[in-house]
């Protein structure tokens, strides 16, 4: 059965793309691809397909999977001399397609010109009565990354669309803001049928609701897609093959799952690592660490750049157990040779992760043999696109990540019911989010399976590990703590490389920081320590949660001194020759930098005047407002006679980050009541917030002294135009020419 077919059936009987007339030919068009690919492999041909667009030729070579014999051809159309073009030999290939949309005719007049015979592929869609505008694997309207403050970012092919998010997100808004009522419900319907193309059957659900109130049509179109639905639902659920899937929910730290109730349901009914770290926190060296088993700083995994059988212990096993392998990801999908990726091509890194749930279940339906489903969510990682954006909520990223999570879990719970009994289930994060590093490394990784008892597990578990999980699935079909005996696990980060990215902060003169350098540590029980590549050093308490200060070596940078030894063996040393790596050449620039800042570093003269201003009060008589990352840092950078200055902290959120150290938190409504309790001064930490605390201590009672650490820093005469924690360089440290 073809899901896919049978959805767009009724998509077109009941007319709901006729507001994207684009659709239908996207789908048609794809079919003629889809002939032509299968004609070339069927009779062995050489065939070549010519686009200046990356987009295009992946979408065409995710048809044609690995067949060795269908080449292709990426030029600059802004090269008008088409070098590329003119260097082919082009009587190597029996059939030529010029796969271009946008300035193809000056292909076809060089083809002409010297007599190649050669196919557009737009003329043999007009041939089958399909006229296309634009691009064939192009969906939307216009880019809308602005949304995100994040243009271009996430995207590693040139052409990629944007998000349908983001086309829902306009539509929405329309609806809730536009006058006249026909436009309204224009938008009603286009919300109706995006969410159908998201394969968002929640959202869809919603939308013909609200339709169906004006027009039973509607509620005819939901009961035949239900019916679709109960149809999947029972062919799945009749599924035997003990699958394994793997939900990887990017960017959620551990117990971070307040807004995922489905999520924290079936942790209850799992077997639960309590202790799961990942290796380097970001996606793809977390990708490298389970599926290679690999470190990419001791072991340069960084070097491997596709995940195959033949590097891969992870694939070797799943294939000799007679597992497939599916992988369906947007952003990550290249690193695995085409044969394992999703037969749905997405051009869009952030496609929505109901339509790869859909995708999984569509290759489900068709396919006999047990298989590893890995199925990626990015909703959850910045920019947080989810299918509830408004103008409202757009750029508050808080609220964004808050919806983003809840539409991952919504999506869980409904595509959960069509599992089969047989199958297992991993819920697992790549790394956490935020500036907290205990925060981005401890993630959560959670086994399920229906006949399991559940079970916490409560040793070390490195995302490193994660081939033995799968043995023991798969070998055993049990997991005990027994299986698992780390009593550390290793973390590091590279130094930062994307020249991209290098460029910009320089560009815009931007600080550095500590995620920018290299460095290798140890997480255990107690303690975790972590040696950067630039010389310090940092060992602390893990219930501290705190983060090292690349500038300024606080009072128990080094918790406990006599410790130091042990930690220094076990991390072991960075690589030096990793150092001197030509993908690091850009990283150079950032140690440049870096001993430039540390030449004018005042920090300490910055903490020392926050000293003088608190030595004059009581112990237990200053209150610290607001409760976030800086007013955690200010109370760190404090020496043990100031800490007894700070009474706690005043923010309205209970929950706010410096809830972990134990000290009172209040809300700024009980001002007087705090007045009463020997609360004799409120110092204002936040930079990013200061001129509405000042604005909000203007309204305050005169008997209550506000430190204000920035406007004494400018008294001073030192120079803070950020962050007191943070140096920027000056201008003048900036002037490096960096190569191209």
């Amino acid at each position: 059965m073809d899901i896919n077919e049978t959805l767009n059936e009724i998509i077109f009987k009941y007319d709901l793309d006729k507001y994207y007339p684009h659709y239908r030919n996207m789908c048609e068009a794809e079919k003629v691809l889809q002939n032509i690919v299968k004609n070339v492999m069927q009779y062995k041909k050489k065939a070549v397909f010519v686009g200046d667009d990356q987009t295009g030729i992946e979408f065409i070579r995710n048809i044609s999977r690995d067949y060795d014999d269908i080449h292709f051809l990426l030029y600059n159309r802004d090269q008008r001399d088409l070098q590329a073009i003119g260097e082919t030999d082009w009587k190597n290939y029996e059939e030529i397609y010029l796969i271009s949309f946008w300035g193809a005719e000056y292909i076809e007049r060089w083809f002409r010109q010297h007599n190649i015979s050669y196919e557009w592929i737009y003329d043999i869609f007009e041939r089958e009565e399909i006229f296309l505008q634009r691009e064939f694997f192009a969906f939307g309207k216009e880019d809308l990354y602005f949304l995100s403050d994040l243009k271009g970012a996430m995207r590693r092919r040139a052409g990629w669309t944007e998000s349908v998010q983001c086309e829902l997100y306009c539509q929405q808004s329309k609806y809730n803001m536009a006058d006249h009522e026909r436009t309204r419900q224009i938008a009603l319907e286009k919300c109706l049928f995006l969410s159908l193309y998201m394969r968002n059957f929640v959202a869809a659900h919603k939308y013909s609701s609200m339709l169906a109130k004006n027009d039973e049509r509607f509620e005819v179109l939901w009961a035949e897609i239900q019916d679709l639905l109960d149809l999947i639902r029972e062919t799945v659920k009749n599924r035997k093959q003990k699958d394994i899937i793997l939900y990887w929910l990017d960017s959620i730290p551990y117990s971070d799952t307040g807004d995922m109730p489905h999520l924290r349901a079936m942790m209850e009914d799992s077997v639960v690592f309590e202790n799961a770290f990942t290796y380097i926190p970001y996606t793809h060296p977390t990708l490298r660490s389970m599926f290679l088993g690999r470190k990419d700083i001791d072991d340069q995994a960084y070097m491997i750049s596709e995940i195959t059988r033949e590097n891969s212990p992870v694939i070797q096993l799943l294939e000799e157990q007679g597992y497939s392998i599916r992988v369906y990801s947007g952003y990550f999908s290249d690193f695995f040779p085409r044969a394992y990726r999703s037969k749905h091509f997405y051009t869009d890194v952030c496609a929505p992760f109901s339509m790869k749930l859909w995708d999984m279940f569509s290759e489900m339906l068709l396919s006999e043999q047990k298989t590893l489903w890995l199925v990626h969510a990015l909703e959850s990682h910045a920019p947080y696109l989810n299918a509830g954006m408004n103008d409202d909520n757009y750029k508050a990223p808080g609220e964004m990540r808050r919806l983003a999570r809840m539409e991952i879990d919504e999506q869980l719970a409904f595509y959960d019911l069509f599992v089969n009994e047989n199958s297992f289930r991993i819920y697992m994060s790549d790394h956490g989010d935020g500036t907290m590093l205990q925060r981005r490394i401890q993630i959560f990784f959670n086994v399920y399976h229906k006949a399991w008892e559940p079970e916490r597990i409560k040793r070390f578990f490195s995302l490193l590990d994660f081939g033995s999980v799968l043995k023991k699935i798969i070998m055993d079909e049990k997991i005990k703590e027994n299986d698992f005996s780390r009593k550390y696990v290793e973390i590091g980060n590279l130094d930062l490389y994307n020249p991209r990215m290098i460029k910009k902060l320089f560009k815009n003169k931007e600080e550095i920081n500590e995620i920018y350098f290299g460095y290798k540590g140890i997480v255990d029980e107690e303690y975790i320590y972590i040696h950067y590549t630039t010389g310090k050093e940092w060992l602390s308490h893990r219930k501290d949660m705190r983060n090292p200060i690349l500038f300024y070596e606080c009072v128990d940078d080094i918790c406990e001194p006599e410790l130091l030894p042990r930690y220094r063996e076990l991390t072991g040393g960075y690589p030096e020759e990793m150092l001197g790596d030509k993908k690091f050449r850009y990283s150079q620039y950032l140690y440049a930098l870096y001993d430039k800042v540390l030449k004018h570093n005042d920090i300490a003269e910055r903490v020392s005047l926050i000293e003088r201003l608190l030595d004059k009060y009581p112990d237990n008589s200053v209150g610290i407002r607001m409760g976030g990352y800086h007013s955690l840092v200010l109370y760190y950078v404090l020496s043990e006679k100031g800490r007894k200055k700070i009474w706690g902290f005043i923010d309205n959120n209970a929950e706010c980050l410096c809830n972990t150290l134990s000290l009172p938190i209040a809300r700024i409504d009980r001002i007087d009541e705090l007045k009463g309790n020997g609360i004799k001064a409120i110092l204002l930490s936040s930079y990013i917030h200061i001129e509405t605390l000042r604005q909000e201590a203007g309204d305050w009672e005169e008997d209550i002294d506000i430190i204000d650490i920035y406007k004494c820093f400018h008294e001073n005469e030192m120079q803070c135009n950020t962050d007191f924690w943070i140096i920027k360089g000056r201008d003048e440290d900036y002037d490096m020419e960096l190569p191209d």
